[in-house]
Formats: C-alpha cells, structure tokens, sequence
C-alpha cells in the first residue's frame, strides 16, 4: 500500500518568494524615498522663489520712490540732506548698503502738513553662522545737513535671514554699471541712477551649504532730481532770495515800502494789493499755519526756510507745485 503525497511548497520555492517579496519592497520604498526626497525641494524651491520675489520687490518699491532735489548753488552742501549714497565692500558683488531719500512715506493724517517724503536705509549684516541678514532703516525726517553715516545695526528692523549674497548694481545715464555711487561728490552731484539691478541669494536650509539663486530684479527710478531753480524760473516766480530787482542794496524779501517795519512780502496791507486774484501769498501762509511750516522746516532743513523766504510774495498757488514736488504739501488752510 503506497502512501499519500502531501501537497505544499518546496523550500526552494519559499526562498523565491521572499527574495522577489524582499526586491519588490526595496524598489518601492526607494521610489517613495526619492519622490518624498523630490517632493520636499520643490517645496524648498518654491518657498524661496516666495520669499526672493517678497525680497526684491520691497527692495524694489523704496528705490522706485527714490528721489532728490539739485543742491542750488548759494546752498552750503553741508547744509543739503538730499541724498542717494551706495557703499560695496567688493564691487563684485554690488552695492551692500543704500541710503537714501524716497516718496514712499505714507502720512498718518491728511489733515496735517506732513510730507511723504523719508530717509531709508538697507543693509546688509552678519548672521548667524556664515549667513548674512538684510535691515531696514527709515526715518519720516530729512536730517538737518548732509549725513553720509549709516544707522547702526540696532535702529534698524530686520527684513530677511539665511542670505548667501546680496548685492545692488547702479546704472547711470552713460549706461555704466557701478556698485558705488554718492550723489554729493562733485561728479555726481545732485544725481540719481536711471536703473538699479537688485541680485539676491537664499541659502536652501539652515543645515545646507546649497544656495538657491540668484534671483534678479531691475527697476527704474523714474522720480529724476527737481531742479527747484529752474521751474520757479520757467513759471516766473521772481527772484532768488537775496535778489534786489531794483539796485537799492535792499533784498527784495526786505523791502518795506510802507515802512511800517513789516516786509512787504510779509504785510497783508502791501501783500494783498492787487493779490485777489493770486490768493493767499507765501508769507501769509507762514504766518497763519507757523507750527506747522516750523515742523516742516525742521524736518526739510534750512533749503525750504530760504525758499519760502525768497517766494513770500507769489501767490500760494503759483509755487505749491513746486513745494508739492519736493515732498512738502501745503496745509488745507493756505489752499
């Protein structure tokens, strides 16, 4: 009598199966690896790209916004404060530190006389590590001569870490690409770039030497400098403080024809002879809103003392154009 044969799988066979089993489970588990691994750069790449574009277009708005008045000629150029000044450690690698006047203020009332105009300041420090951090510094006052210093570190916010290179390229009207400009040296005195070229480079991670970058942004300054002496003389506004039109060894802003012992410029009396249909003089406008001309004095510097001074005659709105071109709005009283 023969015995039955038992059915079931031969060790051979076993061992095939673990060993496909095992391959098959392999392959997987390093296919989900690399796209877990794909998955997490792209996510990298993408949240760097963001905060690059963020970057350079902050960088970007305060230089659109970037302006300047021409230091006119009896001005002391200690006592100008329009300034753009860019200083690089290595020209290589651009411009690591701006300052610079700018538009870009936003008055907190538009009932009070405050300009739009403000100091700013970037630059470019040490972080942590071999890592480099980019500051802000702004300030809604224009200091009271020319301040070539930058702010220190503390006074300013800081705007971004992990940054591997920055740097900011300057181009001028004969197309040059510079790292370094100052606006009060004698070559470039009172001028602005047409264009800047903003480069950035992001480091990937906090524990990867791998940068990403750079990213690249040029812009244009599109406010050029305001020649302030040259528009009050196309729009005929008189002459230049310290003028005597009539040779009497009197400035004009001193005559007092009434003698009264009031300036003409100043007296309503004489001030609003033939003046209804200017409006409102300079001087009387002074005179009626004095603390806020003071603030803005104090905050524009000697410059617009002199001019109002010079302009204390005309007519408020033949001159409030050119006020309103260099940052200051004239106060709802004297409109």
């Amino acid at each position: 009598m023969s015995a039955r044969r038992q059915s079931g799988f031969t060790l051979l066979e076993v061992i095939a199966v673990v060993l496909l089993t095992g391959i098959l489970i392999t392959f997987t588990t390093n296919f989900y690896l690399d796209l877990s691994a794909q998955s997490r750069a792209a996510v990298e790449r993408a949240r760097n790209t963001r905060r690059a574009v963020v970057l350079l277009d902050r960088v970007a708005r305060d230089l659109e916004s970037a302006m300047l008045v021409r230091k006119p000629d009896p001005v002391d150029p200690l006592l100008h404060p329009w300034l753009f000044l860019a200083e690089a450690d290595d020209p290589d690698l651009g411009a690591q530190r701006l300052k610079f006047s700018s538009r870009g203020h936003r008055p907190r009332s538009a009932q009070a006389a405050e300009s739009d105009v403000e100091m700013v300041a970037w630059m470019l420090a040490r972080g942590e590590g071999d890592d480099f951090e980019l500051r802000r510094w702004s300030s809604p006052q224009l200091p009271p001569g020319r301040d070539l210093a930058f702010p220190l570190l503390e006074d300013s916010d800081p705007v971004a870490g992990g940054i591997a290179q920055f740097g900011v390229f300057l181009i001028g009207e004969d197309g040059e690409r510079v790292a370094r400009w100052d606006s009060s040296v004698m070559t470039e005195s009172s001028e602005l770039p047409l264009s800047a070229e903003i480069q950035v480079s992001l480091f990937v991670d906090a524990e990867s030497e791998a940068v990403a970058g750079p990213f690249v942004r040029r812009v244009s300054l599109p406010l050029r400098p305001l020649d302030l002496e040259a528009q009050l003389e196309a729009a005929g506004a008189g002459p230049a403080d310290g003028a005597d039109s009539d040779g009497d060894g009197i400035p004009d802003a001193e005559e007092d024809e009434d003698g009264d012992g009031i300036p003409d410029g100043e007296d309503d009396d004489v001030a609003g002879e033939g003046g209804d249909e200017g409006g409102m003089t300079v001087a009387e406008c002074a005179a009626r809103n004095r603390p806020a001309i003071d603030a803005a004095i104090q905050q524009f510097g000697p410059q617009l003392e002199a001019l109002l001074a010079s302009w204390g005659g005309r007519p408020v709105s033949e001159v409030a154009p050119l006020l309103q071109g260099m940052g200051f709005n004239v106060p709802p009283g004297c409109q």
